[in-house]
C-alpha cells in the first residue's frame, strides 16, 4: 500500500507500509518500530501484542503524545485493559488498528500537527 506526499519534508511519515515493511520517509523498517513527526525509534523490543507492557509504552510516552496509534499487526487485536487504563491515568489516549490502518490514521493527524505517536508491532515472520 502506497501513501501520499506528506507537505514537509522534514516531517516522519509514512511512505509505505506492506506486511514485514514500513517505510519511514526514505528508512525502511522490518520490525517493531514507533515514531512521532520527528524522532523514529527502529528497536522497538515489542514483537507481540502479548509482549505490549506498561514499561514499552513508557518508552513510546518519551514522544510526548496526546495520542497513540497502536498497530497491532495484519489483524485490529487489543491489548490488556489495564494497558488502556494506563495510558488514560497518564493522560494519554490510546487508539488501536490494524498496521495499514495505524499508518493512514497516523499521516492524517500529522497534517493536522497533532502531538500523535505511531507504534507498530511487527511480529516476526512464521519459520
Amino acid at each position: 500500500m502506497k501513501f501520499t506526499e506528506h507537505r514537509d519534508s522534514n516531517i516522519l511519515s509514512v511512505k509505505k507500509y506492506q506486511p514485514g515493511l514500513v517505510k519511514i520517509n526514505e528508512t525502511d523498517v522490518h520490525g517493531s518500530c514507533f515514531l512521532n513527526q520527528h524522532e523514529l525509534v527502529t528497536d522497538w523490543s515489542c514483537r507481540t501484542l502479548d509482549e505490549l507492557s506498561e514499561d514499552l509504552l513508557q518508552e513510546v510516552f518519551s514522544l510526548r503524545p496526546e495520542v497513540i496509534i497502536l498497530g497491532t499487526g495484519e489483524r485490529q487485536t487489543f491489548p490488556a485493559p489495564k494497558l488502556f487504563a494506563f495510558c488514560t491515568q497518564n493522560g494519554i489516549g490510546l487508539e488501536v488498528m490494524d498496521n495499514a490502518a495505524a499508518c493512514r490514521t497516523y499521516n492524517v493527524l500529522t497534517t493536522e500537527d497533532r502531538e500523535v505517536a505511531l507504534a507498530l508491532i511487527m511480529e516476526p515472520a512464521a519459520d
